[in-house]
């Protein structure tokens, strides 16, 4: 327990064609050639501004009482208490849980400031769609990293838990993760309702250990008050379907 690691992503998996294509499903009005244009600039800066990285650390958890609703984490000398909520059964298998923070960067976010300041909402649009797009595979490769510690380990892993996702869970205990899973180190900061900047940047707890039975990372999209309406969800993210 302990592992502080930062770890970084160079190739992406998709092109300039799929945020056109996502974006003529989503419906957003504009000519062929305009989105065609747009969507292939946005790829080109997109590529060169993106920082992607993810940090995360392992720490051990203490048995969860009956009724519990909080982790009892340990790593090294420290004991720290984290607040999960009625959905903590989650963890009940966990040997250990791993907390980690992705994000794209800032200068993306940067760029498509200037653009809405120019008034150039299209390339905006998919200037947001390419670092949320890029973001999710960020997230995959923590995703596989996870994985492949515990089947290092001979354990399985339970869902990835994000919070404001979560039954009881706010986004509120973004906050902790933050902390927990050094934030800073990212160049990451929290405003007062507890969202990352830069805004393309998420959170995750990932529990891990001998008792559960999947090997790859589950979602918790089914959990989530927002799934009907969620238009990044990772299964339309896997899909293509913005």
């Amino acid at each position: 327990m302990g592992i502080l690691e930062i770890i970084t992503l160079r190739e992406l998996k998709f092109g300039w064609e799929d945020l056109a294509a996502a974006s003529r499903k989503s419906g957003r009005r504009a000519a062929e050639a305009d989105i065609s244009a747009a969507a292939r600039r946005a790829y080109d800066e997109g590529r060169a501004l993106l920082d992607l990285r993810a940090v995360y650390e392992i720490y051990g958890k203490e048995e969860i009482a009956e009724g519990c609703q909080s982790l009892s984490l340990r790593c090294g000398d420290r004991r720290e208490n984290l607040f999960i909520g009625p959905r903590i059964g989650y963890l009940f298998p966990a040997h250990e849980v791993v907390i980690a923070l992705c994000t794209a960067g800032d200068a993306l976010v940067q760029v498509m400031k200037s653009s809405a300041e120019r008034e150039d909402y299209l390339m905006m649009y998919f200037l947001d769609s390419f670092g949320v797009r890029a973001l999710a595979e960020m997230s995959a490769h923590l995703r596989a990293e996870v994985e492949g510690i515990a089947a290092a380990k001979g354990w399985g892993v339970g869902p990835s838990m994000q919070p404001g996702s979560v039954e009881g869970w706010s986004v509120r205990g973004q906050a902790d993760l933050y902390r927990l899973g050094h934030g800073e180190a990212l160049g990451l900061t929290l405003n007062d309702a507890s969202f990352l900047l830069p805004h393309i940047s998420n959170s995750a707890l990932i529990g891990i250990g001998p008792h559960y039975k999947e090997t790859k990372v589950g979602s918790m999209c089914h959990e989530c008050p927002r799934h009907d309406s969620c238009l990044w969800r990772r299964e339309n993210m896997a899909n293509g379907e913005f």
